[in-house]
């Protein structure tokens, strides 16, 4: 048998000293002794005592977990798992003399009594979807544990949240360890975010495996063998979870099932963002938001970074910049503009002078100079992490010499959610959690670190073990202090780092990236990987932070950016402006337009996004997991969907202005010029600078809002459906609409409009479905745009509707070119449309 290596790239950055561990000098897991069955699943007992339970909490998901030398302790906790509560489904076990077969209705899980080893099959078809390579493994004179599983002759995997990488994994080498990495590129590895969560894919059928083990774990898909992938971890148990599709969007849904899903954000955090490191002082941000209404570009955001604080104290603010912050976020927001602050985990380490008192009044304005009263309260309370030997853990951030919490005690987590008040009370609106893997500037490898321990509900356990969860643990306890101090409002917090299940507090970004054409390359299969692990807003600094760009570059990442969930511009401090005027009016212009054109489709992101609300699928897709049967679209990197309905093809090289795009199946509309293609193969595309390829799908409906430069900006009295018909599908979109700034969404007070357009013989139908939900939008009309179709006549209910001028403002239609619109008011009745 072949020897299996999995590599440690201790280094953070640049060059990497690689720490191999040759998995078959473990020992493995002994042959199954006995049984037992539980309410939910089997615990197998093996010759040397080691104890493998499975439980069955779906019929296409499986939990593993194992013991090795002893039986399964009894604490039983992640801080990764949102749902615990599963309907026991029917399943049933039988017994042979040489394995064991538990079937569920889409599973049988074959588990061998000598050697232990567990293979998943379709129970319908008994063909074997995932199977172990060699039994699960150990190393006694160290914690490692280990799984290596069969690897397939066209076996595909895709996944693991955040990586440096291309779409595809195969034949890739990854480790979870959140590390701080400024200026990555592709091949860094670890970076900030640990999601330990992938999806296989073979002949078209898809499985999913997590594995939920929060210390440093390693993946290895077939770089050092040919029959082999394995996972492994410096500790912890063995304990992963099998979900079997064969659908990647059925699986997708049950892990976001089990981890957790996006809540809804206010509307306005899908608007466009500003920041940079950093905007200061107030005179400053108020001339970047009149720079921006004045050139008509749309923004809703403007971010805060450190220099907003105090000597770089969180929950505090610098008088001298920022003079009455209350009144600058004011002023701000009736022009539209919210402010986002940023918070760092470290707490300057700062014993108070001798008599000092802190403040009893907004103590974050106070000089802090003498007493800090962040740090006295933590203090205080004993919420700060300590080493084994009761020594405070002592870092170096942003203020120096800093403490930092430990967020696995629940007082310290509602603690911390609570000092937002010293933010929430001036009127910010947002939260960019950042530095939170957690970075330390002594020693950005966490290795020095191992003997901090956190509280982990009385396990008292290492840094080893709670490194990757910090971020997780940070982004809910401030998740709970924007629920209880600003109830009435949706939470907005962005984060850095993260550990799987950070969808249910957080969105991301990706970090500290650059400004050169490969980070821009890069950026759409983060984003696809990001969200096939379950990250659906998400978005990378668009211009790139590090380094200076150029106007091509930035016209271009715009193009991009303005799909992508979160749209945020940002910069370093010492880099170059790179506002969209930056570069001239011709860059300025062509950026306008983008995001002019973000702002109409607002409507069709925001459903998109509910729809990962309530299913877990992501809205920023790779063309795989539209098209998973098509072994064409698994290794396309540089192309992806929002929704199902969108395609873009952004140009990603300088001094490029054409390129090939694969389409997939069905029909295909130019978004800019309407013509038509047939897909199933790819094409030539013209794309000079002022240009994206875009394309949509056709049987696909676009709902569309008029133009504006904030969320709020205007009542919507206007929404056009563009509709791009389909010879062989009905084109159908169901609209979700809601406040957009409040949880009550939660309570049903939405609405969903169901618009479905069927080619007949004689024309087309276009029927509007009775509204669902309590949600009662303002007076408004809708536009239907049938994309193309030349109507001579056409009827509203059975009865003619009058043909009049495309400025009109009661029910009728007109044509353009070779469009036909249909204007009706919205009475939130049923309405039938026929074209003749």
């Amino acid at each position: 048998m072949k020897n299996l290596f999995l590599s440690i790239a201790w280094a953070i950055c640049f060059g990497a000293s690689i720490e191999a561990i040759d998995i078959t000098g473990l020992q493995q897991i002994g042959p199954i002794d006995h049984y037992v069955q539980t309410k939910n699943g089997v615990v197998f007992t093996c010759r040397d005592n080691s104890q493998v339970q499975i439980f069955v909490w779906a019929p296409d998901l499986v939990r593993v977990r194992a013991s090795f030398l002893k039986p399964l302790p009894e604490r039983d906790h992640s801080w990764a798992i949102d749902k615990t509560d599963w309907t026991a489904p029917q399943w049933k076990i039988i017994e042979t003399s040489d394995h064991f077969v538990i079937t569920t209705q889409e599973l049988e899980i074959l588990v061998y009594r000598s050697p232990l080893l567990i293979e998943f099959r379709d129970a319908k078809t008994h063909q074997v979807i995932n199977a172990d390579a060699r039994p699960m493994m150990y190393d006694s004179k160290s914690t490692t544990i280990a799984a290596a599983k069969k690897l397939g002759f066209d076996e595909h995997f895709y996944g693991l949240g955040e990586k440096a990488w291309q779409l595809d994994k195969r034949r890739g080498q990854f480790q979870m360890w959140n590390s701080d990495t400024p200026a990555y590129h592709e091949g860094t590895d670890p970076i900030y975010q640990s999601i330990p969560f992938y999806i296989g894919w073979q002949a078209g059928t898809a499985y999913g495996i997590f594995f939920d083990n929060s210390y440093r774990t390693r993946f290895d898909f077939g770089v050092d063998s040919q029959e082999h992938i394995a996972f492994a971890a410096d500790g912890g148990e063995m304990n992963y979870y099998f979900f079997y599709g064969p659908s990647m969007k059925k699986i997708i849904g049950r892990y976001t099932e089990l981890t957790g899903r996006i809540p809804l954000p206010p509307l306005w955090a899908l608007g466009h963002q500003q920041s940079r490191w950093s905007y200061y002082p107030e005179s400053t941000v108020e001339e970047l938001a009149r720079q921006y209404r004045e050139r008509d570009i749309p923004l809703d955001a403007i971010h805060l970074d450190i220099h907003y604080m105090n000597g770089y104290r969180v929950f505090t603010w610098n008088t001298d910049r920022f003079p009455d912050p209350t009144e600058m976020i004011s002023r701000l927001r009736q022009q539209g503009i919210k402010i986002v602050t940023i918070i760092d985990p470290g707490v300057k380490y700062q014993p108070p002078d001798e008599g000092a008192k802190d403040a009893t009044k907004n103590p974050e304005l106070a000089l802090q100079d003498k007493s800090y009263y962040v740090y006295n309260e933590g203090i205080a309370k004993d919420y700060f992490l300590k080493r084994k030997d009761g020594s405070p853990y002592i870092g170096r951030v942003w203020p120096g010499e800093s403490r930092f919490v430990d967020f696995t005690i629940p007082e310290a987590r509602r603690w911390w959610g609570d000092l937002h008040r010293a933010l929430f009370d001036h009127g910010v609106a947002g939260i960019w959690n950042d530095m939170n893997e957690p970075a330390d500037f002594v020693d950005q490898t966490g290795k020095s670190q191992m003997d901090v321990v956190s509280y982990d509900e009385g396990e008292h356990s290492t840094h080893a073990k709670n490194r990757n969860v910090f971020a997780l643990l940070m982004a809910q306890a401030t998740f709970g202090g924007f629920e209880r101090l600003k109830p009435n409002d949706r939470p907005f917090i962005i984060t850095r780092a993260g550990y799987a299940g950070i969808q249910r507090f957080a969105t991301m970004w990706t970090g500290d990236n650059s400004s050169t054409w490969d980070d821009l390359a890069l950026s759409i299969p983060m984003f696809e990987m990001l969200g096939l692990s379950g990250e659906t807003f998400v978005g990378a600094d668009i211009g790139g932070f590090a380094g200076k760009g150029n106007g091509e570059l930035l016209t271009r990442w715009y193009q991009v950016g303005f799909l992508t969930p979160l749209c945020r511009n940002h910069k370093t401090v010492n880099g170059y402006d790179q506002e969209p005027w930056r570069f001239g009016k011709y860059y300025e212009d062509i950026i306008r337009k983008y995001l002019k054109l973000r702002y109409r489709l607002l409507p069709f992101l925001y459903t998109n996004l509910e729809e990962a609300h309530r299913t877990g699928v992501p809205l920023f897709r790779p063309l795989l997991l539209n098209y998973q049967s098509d072994p064409n679209t698994l290794n396309i990197n540089d192309e992806y969907m929002i929704g199902d309905d969108l395609l873009a093809a952004p140009i990603l090289r300088a001094n490029q202005t054409t390129r090939l795009v694969y389409l997939p199946e069905g029909d295909w509309f130019d978004y800019w010029t309407g013509k038509r293609y047939a897909g199933g193969t790819m094409i030539p595309v013209e794309a000079p600078l002022d240009t994206t390829p875009l394309f949509v799908r056709g049987g696909a409906i676009i709902p569309m809002w008029p133009e504006m430069n904030y969320v709020g900006e205007k009542p919507i009295d206007q929404i056009t459906f563009d509709i791009y018909p389909s010879d062989k599908h009905t084109s159908s979109f169901t609209l979700y609409e809601d406040d957009g700034s409040t949880p009550a969404y939660k309570q049903g007070v939405f609405r969903r409009t169901k618009v479905t357009s069927t080619k007949t013989t004689g024309g087309y139908e276009i029927s509007i479905a009775s509204p669902e939900g309590n949600y009662q939008p303002a007076p408004r009309s809708f536009i239907f745009a049938l994309k193309p179709a030349s109507a001579t006549s056409v009827l509203l209910d059975g009865k003619t509707l009058t043909e009049t001028a495309a400025t009109g403002t009661a029910n009728g239609w007109h044509k353009a070119k070779s469009d036909t619109f249909i204007r009706i008011n919205d009475d939130g009745k049923p309405h039938r449309i026929q074209l003749k």
